[in-house]
């Protein structure tokens, strides 16, 4: 959204409200109860060049199902991990 903080407290409070159809928090939709994944492709390279952005997202994602489950919602983010052939 326009008010978007480009930040991690509003990427959690975005990805938080995903099956929020009147929420405005993001233009990406799923279905209640649905899950989002987000692959993560050659995650081996990403974790050594960038250890810090790869702690930050997992433990970004994990506050976010954290969040929801604490309300009373269900996990709505899933991380899908792919090493690409050496």
């Amino acid at each position: 959204p326009d008010f978007y903080g480009r930040n991690v407290n509003a990427w959690i409070d975005c990805m938080s409200y995903l099956d929020d159809s009147e929420g405005g928090m993001t233009s990406l939709r799923i279905e209640p109860g649905g899950v989002l994944t987000l692959r993560l492709d050659g995650v081996s390279d990403f974790a050594s060049r960038c250890p810090d952005l790869y702690s930050a997202l997992i433990e970004c994602a994990a506050f976010v199902n954290w969040r929801r489950s604490d309300a009373g919602g269900g996990a709505i983010l899933a991380l899908a991990y792919f090493k690409h052939p050496e």
